[in-house]
């Protein structure tokens, strides 16, 4: 008999309402949650809520921000109206934490964020990772707009902590982790990760999980951070409800991406006539350059295939050409309803993408299913199940190229200024034959506007994300929950290619692509609930078991060998040659138990302590039995415990009126990671005799590792640890709110791969090593300066300094290179002791060298002291003399040392966002910005050489600084240039009486000697083709990475209920945005975009060809009823 009281006391019911304000308008976005339990939610845009509930006296808590918290003792009812009442809510908003639990935000002692839904949604972009920007105080975003609809970002959260693995954040969707890999994010083709086929109109809500403490649940796979999304569910109601929303967009650009100039055209300044018109009156027409003449009208053959005679102008928008203005049109409808014992929702969502590029295309179609609901009086089930099937066309390499041409060079590199890009893109073609027109001096040109319109890839995707959840109320107090879910991930590639010849003969290329994935989520949660001495105490116990891995992973690839046969035949019997396919398949190759114990504990709902162990047993740690002396050290045990103090419950009465709310965190962690799958074994399959080194006049013979690297027997996981501080205050009636936190964390054991010395006949070995730091602030600043019934205004700012440093790497290692000299750019390093990832210059790289600079070690007070060096590059004879900067050699520098340049780390990022609501109108502004920190600019670079930028006018002539020098006329002319610098005390340079005599410059300035009268200026145009070009320094590219934007401006109506009434409506809204409006400030040379890095690699700070300035305008219409 007491079991079936137990069990009566257990059986569970709906509970279903609406929550309103005081003028009874429905509230969107209030938390509801079953006390003592993680049972809960959000409430829809209509107010509605519906909650399964047990036990004879089920207490529900429902928290709003701007209300008073509602305790509500459901009893025996089974509908709820809930009046909420403005005031404080002490910040007791539920949120979504590690491994879908529900937590409230007061009790937490680490510290988290929250974006609504909504804020994602009307960024109207593919990635979720953009919409995030600025929003969230400790995340960092790079945004990489240069690869069309499909661009990714990089996302770090407090910091890169890994020297050669993903830094990014895990993504949790319903409980289904991903990872924002991205496929080929350096120099090759951004087709963006499985995040881009997720539907932000099904998003309830956005939770920001920062530091270790926060997802130490999620073991190994948390240590980067991770963003918690949860899907919308059903509500019950009367009939069905309708949710329907379109957005149409337009993309519209306006300025290149760097800041040309328009008033020199085609020429070279060493064409016989100092980029000056040829005797015969007309320009040098061939050449790439924008060193001739100034641009004076004048009829001149431009050599743009038209075989006419055109003005010498500038063509200020020939950049034009090569772009359009992009579209994105979004289309969702969802239906839900349901009864008190099982609800539902069904979306479908329509996206199409059209880029800024030619025949960069994206379209999208997601469906959505949510369904939960009671099976008995004891049991409930959750189950949900999204499919999505995109397809991708053309997405451009990082650095808008494509197949190995830059587009943005085509603009600053290849093309004068002078140049109609738009009628040599006609005409480039025969008209009869369709083939490439011979053009030694604009090929590349061509050859690129062929692949834009007649090389075709695209990419089809299947992403099926499900998951299955059944719960049971064992016990008042007592729950327990088995979810499974598993994320299916295929790829399906097509590449078609012309030929340039004839009737587009000549080559062409027909290929397939395709890959397989997948991979499995297993959690068991035990909850149980006790409430001790009183009530005063609650203890919450959980205890979690998950399984994680994957089981599948193939690839494959067939394509034509040769060129095709007949041209345009797409098939593979039409192959010139043999094919030869390609099929990769990897067994399932890892997995992951954890097990997990949570305690909480609270005392008087104003201490709150919370201790947590995990340990995972990880099989990528494991040696196979096979290899002898393997340590297989795979289970790893994570820890960690966080501290919330609400004293201004505890001290309530002792408190000034002015504080409202006033909380103390504290938390400590430790999380781990394993390695790549199968790394234990690699290099233990034996060893073979090599060849012999010749060292010290002796013989010594190699061993061959059967594969390149040699084994490491007691491989160890990498090891976060974690402390974090801070505080939650609230003034004022909470209209003024301040949360901040400082952290520290450090990872230790990275698993790197190192080169191996040559007498062990392997070119790598594995190793543990390192201590890399992160430390810094996050502030975030709220503040209600006016809240009326009719009138409110809200404001945020969010503020993050976080500090890389290098601790320690390996007795062995002292250095370690995250990236190369990518095409003559700097090097990026870590030193130990040193900033995660600075800019150097590089030694034994003749073409990644840094300017020497003059030193005078008798007198450090020497005004040259700093300056750069020059020399003469000759020959001598020639008044247009060139003077080149010296660079640093091997010799200057030491064979271990290189010259830092800059960092990659920004000094703070931070955001602004400010809402104002009138009566039923609203408007949202959003600023954000990065300062400091440097990155290199390739397009500067080549730019700068070739006289295409605004700033290669400086010394070109006298009304742009130009000085007196003697022409090959001996004419008098004002295009010579003063430069900053110092000869060598050994130096010699051209007599300005006479050229062909060396003069002795030998330690004089070059104003010294320019102002004497010993040497004949140099032509400004001179001196940027000198020392910009390929080869040429690396210094002056490097350019501070500081500016500031107006990222978003809605203005949104939502129209009255007394309306809607008449027209059987619940809600609509339209919203007029527009997205990158303008730049606050903008730091970089040249007016660069400064969001145009190559790559997304948080350690890669180059820029190669960047996206032009563009601004979003959009429209979009809510409607539900």
């Amino acid at each position: 008999m007491s079991c079936l009281a137990i069990f009566a006391q257990a059986q569970q019911r709906t509970v279903t309402g609406t929550v309103m304000d005081e003028q009874g308008a429905p509230l969107a976005g209030v938390s509801y949650l079953l006390k003592g339990t993680t049972t809960g939610g959000l409430t829809s845009e209509n107010g509605t809520f519906s909650v399964a509930v047990s036990g004879a006296n089920p207490v529900l808590e429902f928290t709003g921000v701007g209300f008073v918290n509602q305790t509500i003792n459901v009893a025996a009812q089974t509908t709820l109206n809930i009046v909420m009442v403005r005031g404080d809510n002490q910040m007791e908003t539920v949120v979504v934490t590690a491994l879908g639990i529900r937590r409230r935000q007061k009790e937490l002692g680490y510290s988290t964020s929250s974006v609504k839904p909504e804020e994602i949604a009307r960024t109207n972009t593919i990635n979720v990772v953009n919409a995030l920007q600025g929003k969230v105080a400790g995340v960092n975003i790079n945004a990489i707009g240069t690869s069309g609809v499909t661009s990714s970002s990089s996302i770090t959260i407090r910091g890169a902590k890994s020297l050669d693995k993903n830094n990014s954040p895990i993504f949790v969707i319903d409980g289904i982790v991903m990872e924002n890999n991205i496929t080929d994010t350096y120099g090759g083709k951004d087709w963006g990760s499985q995040l881009k086929n997720l539907n932000p109109d099904d998003y309830e809500s956005i939770n920001i999980l920062k530091g270790a403490a926060a997802t130490a649940l999620y073991g190994s796979r948390g240590a980067n951070g991770a963003i918690v999304i949860t899907s919308k569910s059903g509500h019950s109601r009367k009939g069905l409800g309708v949710e329907l929303s379109q957005t149409y967009q337009v993309q519209k650009i306006y300025a290149p991406h760097i800041e040309l100039q328009n008033t020199y055209g085609s020429g070279s300044p060493h064409n016989g006539f100092e980029g000056g018109f040829r005797a015969d009156g007309n320009i040098q027409n061939n050449t790439t350059n924008s060193f001739g003449p100034a641009m004076d009208g004048s009829m001149q053959d431009q050599n743009d295939l038209g075989g006419r005679k055109t003005p010498y102008v500038a063509h200020p928008d020939n950049w034009r050409a090569l772009y359009q203005n992009g579209n994105y049109l979004n289309t969702n409808v969802a239906i839900n309803g349901g009864s008190e014992k099982a609800v539902f929702r069904l979306s479908y969502s329509r996206t199409d993408n059209v880029g800024v590029l030619k025949n960069n295309k994206f379209t999208r179609d997601a469906v959505s299913f949510k369904t939960n609901g009671q099976i008995s009086k004891i049991f409930s089930v959750d189950f949900g199940l999204n499919y999505t099937r995109s397809k991708a066309k053309n997405a451009y390499d990082q650095g808008f190229y494509r197949e190995g041409q830059n587009l943005a060079l085509m603009t600053t590199y290849y093309m004068p200024r002078s140049f109609d890009l738009a009628n040599f893109y006609k005409n480039y073609r025969d008209s009869v034959t369709n083939a490439i027109k011979s053009q030694p001096i604009y090929g590349t040109i061509a050859n690129f506007l062929h692949r834009m319109d007649y090389y075709d890839e695209t990419r089809n995707e299947e992403s099926v994300l499900t998951n299955l959840q059944l719960r049971a109320q064992i016990a008042p107090g007592i729950a327990a929950s088995a979810k499974a879910n598993y994320n299916i991930y295929n790829v399906q590639g097509r590449r078609t290619e012309y030929g340039g010849g004839p009737y587009l003969s000549g080559g062409g290329y027909y290929g397939i692509s395709g890959s397989r994935n997948g991979n499995y989520n297993f959690l068991f949660l035990l909850d149980m609930n006790k409430s001790l001495m009183k009530d005063d105490l609650e203890v919450n116990f959980k205890i979690a078991n998950e399984v994680y891995g994957n089981s599948k992973n193939e690839s494959w690839g067939k394509g034509t060998n040769g060129g095709l046969i007949v041209p345009g035949l797409f098939a593979f019997a039409n192959s010139v040659n043999p094919i030869f396919p390609t099929f990769n398949y990897t067994k399932p190759n890892y997995q992951v138990i954890g097990l997990s114990g949570i305690l909480n504990l609270a005392w008087k709902n104003q201490l709150f302590l919370e201790l947590t162990g995990r340990n995972d047993w990880n099989s990528s740690l494991i040696y196979p039995d096979w290899i002898q002396g393997g340590q297989s050290n795979w289970s790893v045990f994570y820890p960690s415990a966080n501290l919330s103090w609400v004293f201004t419950d505890t001290y309530r009465d002792g408190l000034p009126d002015a504080i409202s709310f006033g909380k103390l965190r504290a938390s400590i962690s430790r999380v781990g990671m394993g390695t790549g799958a199968y790394a234990t074994s690699q290099g233990a399959g034996g060893f073979s005799q090599g060849g012999t080194f010749d060292q010290n006049r002796g013989s010594i013979i190699t061993a061959n590792p059967n594969i390149g690297t040699l084994p490491n027997l007691n491989l160890k996981p990498e090891i976060q640890q974690s402390i974090e501080l801070g505080t939650d205050l609230r003034f004022l009636r909470d209209r003024i709110g301040l949360d901040f936190t400082y952290y520290k964390t450090n990872t230790f054991n990275q698993i790197l791969s190192v080169g191996s010395v040559i007498e062990a006949g392997a070119t790598s070995r594995r190793i543990n090593a390192g201590n890399i730091q992160n430390q810094g602030i996050e502030l975030q600043l709220d503040a209600d300066p006016i809240r009326t019934s009719d009138l409110r205004w809200t404001v945020s700012v969010n503020y993050t300094r976080n500090r890389g440093k290098i601790i320690k790497l390996h007795p062995d290692v002292k250095e370690w290179q995250l990236m190369g000299s990518a095409d003559a750019g700097p090097e990026i390093w870590a030193y130990e002791n040193g900033p995660f990832g600075v800019i150097t210059s590089g030694y034994n790289n003749a073409y990644a060298s840094a300017p020497a600079l003059f030193k005078n070690e008798s007198d450090p007070n020497d005004p040259r002291n700093g300056k750069r060096i020059i020399d003469y590059t000759g020959p001598y004879g020639s008044p247009n003399a060139a003077y080149t900067y010296a660079y640093l050699t091997e010799a200057d520098m030491g064979i271990k040392e290189r010259k830092t340049l800059g960092k990659i780390e920004a000094d703070f990022v931070g955001g602004i966002n400010s809402s104002l609501y009138y009566k039923g109108f609203d408007l949202y502004v959003q600023a954000d910005g990065r300062f400091g920190g440097q990155f290199f600019s390739h397009s500067y670079k080549y730019a700068m050489s070739r006289g295409s930028l605004e700033e290669t006018l400086y010394g070109r002539d006298q009304a742009h600084g130009g000085i007196a020098r003697v022409n090959y006329k001996g004419e008098t002319v004002y295009d010579g240039i003063m430069i900053d610098a110092v000869f060598a005390d050994d130096a010699t340079a051209p007599s300005k009486a006479d050229p062909s005599k060396p003069v002795d410059v030998g330690g004089k300035t070059y104003k010294e000697a320019v102002e004497s009268g010993l040497i004949n200026p140099m032509m400004g145009k001179t001196y940027y083709w000198w020392n910009f070009g390929w080869g040429a320094n690396v210094q002056d590219p490097i350019m501070n990475n500081s500016w500031a934007i107006m990222r978003e401006m809605t203005l949104g109506y939502k129209i009255p209920a007394s309306i809607l009434s008449k027209v059987k409506m619940d809600y609509a809204r339209i919203a007029f945005s527009v997205r990158n409006p303008f730049y606050i400030y903008n730091g970089l040379k040249a007016k660069l975009n400064p969001e145009s890095i190559q790559s997304t690699n948080p350690l890669t700070p180059y820029e190669y060809g960047g996206v032009p300035y563009s601004r979003n305008f959009a429209v979009t219409l809510n409607i539900k009823f």
